[in-house]
């Protein structure tokens, strides 16, 4: 009697795409939405749009000072303790520095940008809060999500936040056993986000390390949003069940934490409900940190729910990039990863986040600006360390809108260089 199943590659998704609707086995069900607002657009009708920031990879230092040493030869420098810096360009900025992470001060720059864009309906938070250092007490390397959090709350205790973990909350970074009938890390990010969860999205997340919420179900939600949100539900998904660096992963690989078998069974559950998804992770299984055998079955829970996942937002490689996703059996563009570049500065980074407009009836993307604060121009007058708009996608790369196929056919223009940038 053989106690372990051998399963052959593609097993997983012809099950998983055997059962899909007819009306979406053209896989252009989110490109006609598109077609679908341009109409009632250009027919001069007004959409209701939601406002939205996504900040990811803040990695906090949480100890930065000023004219400390930037060439330390440590993995976390600018603060106190470490050699003093032998020349001017070693000492640290006021507001941050290229070569170290980030100044905490700048996350209360984000509030310029409200004069530019108006105030978001809603943040999404996906996660890497602590510096790049490695640790071996949760305590430490959960320090920097717990002041954040602490610190949001203080000054805007009315914000709504949607948040996820990343790889540099464990400790040591990176490394997550799935086994663990309480994770130690998750327990204290949990505890700290109790406000921002409801208590069944917290006890899902205590328990499983992942949760799944009502967006009009947040416990800041007012009631005008929880109108323009409707039937929509946020996936916060745990990356690290296909994080290459996570080593515990080699007795796990079948489905870490059952995390696939419930997205599977969530989603199926909310296509019987007329649910649609919003999906939150740090990573995103398109880049090549994540395990093929985890992408690959994720990559056909997008083709089967095409029509219920609008929007897919990640961090995680700090810089601003896009991923399509395709179908598996013609290839075609059904949706599209969006990775945010960071907040902090390391290395050679200026600070960014993303402000995106949902249309409201879709929840799908129309407009998605970078907002990005200069370091060098900070550090010499104060009155440049706000955040201001550095680009529009759209406007950027000659786009006609967020759709799939347009994101295939900038990537195609990208290939070919015919796009300069």
């Amino acid at each position: 009697n053989n106690k372990y199943t051998v399963l052959e590659s593609g097993d997983f998704e012809r099950r998983v795409l055997a059962d899909k609707p007819d009306f979406i086995k053209d896989n252009n069900f989110i490109d006609n939405l598109y077609k679908e607002i341009k109409e009632d657009t250009e027919a001069g009708n007004k959409r209701e749009t939601i406002l939205m920031y996504h900040l990811s990879d803040l990695h906090w230092n949480i100890n930065y000072a000023e004219g400390t040493n930037n060439n330390c030869g440590e993995i976390v420098c600018c603060k106190q303790g470490l050699k003093p810096p032998t020349k001017e360009s070693e000492k640290a900025g006021k507001w941050g520095d290229y070569l170290c992470d980030a100044n905490p001060m700048i996350l209360d720059q984000i509030k310029h940008s409200f004069n530019q864009t108006g105030e978001p309906d809603l943040f999404m938070w996906t996660g890497d809060n602590p510096d790049h250092g490695i640790y071996k007490d949760p305590k430490i390397s959960t320090n920097a999500t717990v002041k954040i959090t602490k610190l949001i709350e203080t000054h805007s205790p009315d914000t709504t936040i949607f948040p996820i973990h990343g790889n540099h909350e464990f400790d040591p970074m990176n490394t997550q056993d799935f086994n663990l009938e309480v994770d130690p890390v998750i327990e204290i990010v949990a505890n700290s986000w109790t406000n921002w969860l409801t208590k069944e999205a917290h006890d899902e997340y205590l328990n499983q390390t992942y949760y799944s919420m009502m967006a009009k179900d947040h416990p800041d939600s007012t009631e005008d949003l929880k109108k323009k949100m409707g039937k929509t539900r946020i996936i916060g998904y745990n990356s690290q069940n296909c994080y290459i660096y996570n080593f515990f992963l080699l007795g796990q690989t079948s489905d870490p934490g059952q995390e696939l078998e419930w997205l599977e069974k969530l989603l199926r559950q909310m296509e019987q409900d007329g649910e649609i998804a919003i999906f939150i992770g740090h990573m995103s299984p398109g880049t090549s940190d994540c395990f093929s055998e985890i992408s690959s079955r994720l990559r056909s829970l997008f083709d089967r729910f095409q029509h219920i996942i609008r929007l897919n937002l990640f961090g995680h490689t700090h810089q601003e990039e896009f991923e399509v996703i395709r179908s598996f059996e013609d290839g075609k563009p059904i949706g599209v990863n969006h990775l945010a570049a960071s907040m902090t500065t390391f290395t050679e980074m200026n600070p960014s986040f993303r402000v995106i407009t949902l249309d409201k009836e879709t929840m799908l993307p129309i407009k998605m600006e970078t907002h990005a604060l200069n370091i060098a121009k900070a550090n010499k007058n104060d009155d440049d360390a706000i955040f201001k708009l550095d680009h529009e996608m759209i406007e950027e790369y000659q786009m006609e809108d967020l759709s799939p196929s347009s994101f295939l056919k900038l990537a195609d223009s990208l290939k070919s260089d015919e796009i300069k940038l």
